[in-house]
């Protein structure tokens, strides 16, 4: 049943995708007709562009001039030259994708395409995914400081640290690449750029509304267990973002903002039907594939040590509320198959390691799992401890 799920999964976002770019096409030639001379639209990867996502859920707020979208779409067209004015983030530093970074000059910035003025940095890509050296304007108002339900700062600062990171978010999708072939599919099929920085109190996140843009905070510690985490964690929200696009086929009602407590669900919980289902898919992904790097035996030592944790952490995750839905009144059959089977997967690993439970200790942990914490009251010379008495041996 995984493997026919999966794929019939995987079909489905493809399909979904092609609407949606699809549905990109139309927003950019209608806004600028010129456009349609200048790029070639029977190349889906121009129009799978977060930034132009970002542009137009930003037009009710009226944000940003209407010339932004020639900027955005610069380096994909044919057009040689044009005058940066809207690009340039609080850093003077402008990002224009498959061209990159340029600095701001003192007076005019005319780009142009066969010449390096103003050129500050290349773009960087390991695996086929993009790595955002410098935010974006049209990215930054998605930062925020949000906690249980609240958001304590609407405007945090945050720099760009992706320099200290990238060897281990490489070695970390070249193990995803390795040992998770399926879900590399799912995660490149959904994702295309990761933008890492600095402030911790920014939890990691994706939006539908910059759809493939990967956000991971970073400390200095974090090493590929935590890429991987963060990879299936955030990188499943933007696949099931594509794979639910209409709603209507899985929900009765409209799910846009009904919320948890008002069909079943505890009434403290401040999270909707619909983000209450991702967390459904993302716990799931991650108890799947925890489970298959554990018995492959990927990581030993401290590694080993982290991913016994994270997955520990699942159980925290899993049945936080969904399961008391009126079923009959949220879920179509369709809806309602999905939910059953991935609850089902889920359970099936987590009931395999059902021992950790009771070995490791997370009471600590605050939203988000961290590994300093959890060596504070699980240490590693406990866990050798656990590994030479075999307790940590599980069969299926």
């Amino acid at each position: 049943m995984i493997e026919y799920c999966d794929n019939v999964l995987i079909n489905k976002a493809k399909e979904n995708k092609i609407e949606i770019l699809n549905s990109i096409k139309i927003l950019v030639y209608k806004e600028d007709q010129s456009l349609s001379k200048l790029l070639d639209f029977e190349d889906d990867d121009i129009f799978f562009e977060p930034l132009l996502f970002a542009y137009f859920n930003s037009k009710k707020l009226n944000l940003f001039s209407d010339q932004l979208l020639k900027e955005i779409l610069f380096g994909s067209g044919q057009q040689q030259s044009i005058h940066l004015k809207h690009s340039f983030n609080d850093k003077s530093v402008a990002y224009i994708p498959k061209l990159g970074y340029y600095k701001k000059s003192n007076n005019e910035t005319i780009l142009e395409k066969n010449k390096n003025d103003f050129f500050l940095d290349c773009e960087l890509k390991i695996e086929g995914f993009e790595i955002l050296k410098y935010i974006h304007p049209v990215l930054k108002r998605y930062f925020t400081v949000f906690y249980r339900g609240e958001i304590l700062d609407p405007n945090p600062i945050f720099n760009e640290n992706w320099q200290k990171h990238i060897d281990s978010l490489e070695i970390a999708l070249k193990i995803i690449k390795q040992y998770m072939p399926d879900f590399f599919e799912e995660l490149q099929m959904a994702n295309k750029r990761i933008f890492l920085h600095e402030n911790t109190r920014i939890i990691n996140f994706t939006t539908i509304e910059t759809l493939g843009m990967l956000y991971f905070n970073t400390l200095d510690s974090n090493n590929e267990v935590y890429f991987i985490e963060e990879l299936i964690h955030q990188g499943s929200h933007n696949f099931f973002n594509i794979l639910t696009y209409d709603k209507e086929s899985y929900y009765k009602i409209d799910v846009g903002e009904a919320m948890l407590k008002d069909y079943g669900g505890d009434q403290s919980d401040y999270r909707t039907i619909h983000s209450a289902f991702h967390g459904l898919y993302t716990v799931t992904k991650r108890a799947i594939y925890f489970d298959r790097l554990i018995e492959n035996k990927i990581f030993s030592d401290e590694k080993e040590h982290e991913l016994f944790g994270r997955l520990t952490d699942q159980f925290r995750r899993y049945r936080t509320g969904l399961q008391d839905l009126y079923f009959d009144k949220v879920f179509t059959d369709k809806g309602y198959e999905l939910y059953t089977i991935l609850d089902q997967q889920c359970q099936k690993i987590l009931t395999k390691y059902e021992d950790l439970k009771m070995i490791f200790d997370l009471s600590n942990r605050d939203v988000d799992f961290r590994y300093t914490d959890f060596c504070k009251l699980n240490s590693l010379e406990d866990f050798f401890e656990l590994k030479k008495s075999k307790k940590l041996d599980f069969k299926n």
